[in-house]
């Protein structure tokens, strides 16, 4: 099968690339590297990139036809949506109606798209089903919210079916930890590997459900090969169903730094920061047959492996 990722040179889009590759299909990708980076990418005859912005393409840069989308390019940051709302409107917003147009012009009978759980905002009751009312509280849960009602309307006028995978808070090897899009994850890993301090924002108790990157991408292969309905659209929750601190993923990392021993700083919590977060994710197993393989502790352990090995 014949597939495009848009964002796919970036963290979780290259590993979706080398997951659909692996299972012998035809991957184009699109990205104007500004997050992304070619050395995400495997060298393969079935692999092509379009360097290009998506808001900038057009339906002849693709050879049709094309099975499925999998859109992944975006701005994946709750500050930086407050402190540049024009920047991520366009980056989360008018990328996925890009995105929608392209599926329209080349008949693309599936869209997969990367949502985010910053629609459901804070929730006082754990965990967090598909069916709760959502309540983003940063424009980027606003912007992620809405490109799914885009997606959802456009299906069933267009007639594709689409899915949205609703992504807790992924880590993995890729991604940057000097970027302000990278996650606690990688930041904590790259202070921990140089003995620096680690910078809490709260006090720590704030929880949230980390899920491994491979998982993620085996999620997302799953979802552009899952039989639908035409013109349907399904939502799932992609997460390990578990709730970890941040206190307690400092503990986790400990065991892989022994020999760290650097303070922690406490800041404030910022703005549009979700208290508590864990995601129920049996639709996920119902609807994809997709359950996460890996644990917090074994991801992380791949990680610092993937880190030091990168690094020599």
């Amino acid at each position: 099968m014949d597939f495009i990722i848009t964002g796919g040179a970036g963290f979780i889009g290259s590993h979706l690339a080398e997951q659909l590759l692996i299972e012998g299909h035809t991957v184009t990708i699109v990205d104007n590297l500004a997050t992304g980076s070619l050395k995400n990418l495997p060298q393969h005859p079935s692999l092509k990139l379009i360097k290009k912005d998506i808001l900038e393409c057009q339906p002849e840069d693709f050879l049709a036809p094309v099975d499925g989308i999998a859109h992944l390019a975006a701005i994946p940051s709750v500050s930086e949506s407050w402190k540049e709302p024009i920047k991520g409107h366009s980056n989360n917003l008018s990328t996925t109606i890009s995105v929608i147009q392209i599926c329209q012009s080349l008949r693309i009978p599936r869209l997969v798209f990367a949502s985010s759980a910053a629609v459901y905002g804070n929730q006082a009751k754990l965990p967090i089903s598909e069916d709760r009312e959502t309540n983003p509280i940063s424009p980027y849960g606003l912007q992620k919210l809405t490109s799914e009602k885009y997606a959802g309307l456009f299906s069933q006028q267009l007639g594709m079916s689409t899915i949205v995978l609703r992504l807790f808070n992924v880590f993995g090897p890729r991604q940057v930890p000097n970027s302000p899009y990278s996650g606690v994850v990688s930041k904590f890993v790259s202070a921990m590997r140089y003995n620096q301090p680690l910078t809490i924002y709260g006090d720590g108790t704030q929880t949230r459900d980390f899920i491994y990157v491979k998982d993620v991408a085996k999620a997302f292969s799953t979802a552009l090969t899952t039989p639908l309905m035409a013109g349907s659209c399904l939502t799932c929750n992609i997460a390990t169903n578990k709730s970890t601190s941040i206190l307690q993923l400092v503990d986790i990392l400990k065991s892989c730094f022994p020999e760290w021993y650097s303070k922690i700083q406490f800041l404030p919590v910022g703005t549009g920061d979700i208290q508590h977060s864990q995601a129920d994710i049996s639709k996920a197993l119902s609807s994809l047959v997709f359950a996460p393989e890996w644990s917090v502790e074994a991801g992380m352990k791949l990680l610092v492996d993937y880190i030091a090995i990168d690094k020599k």
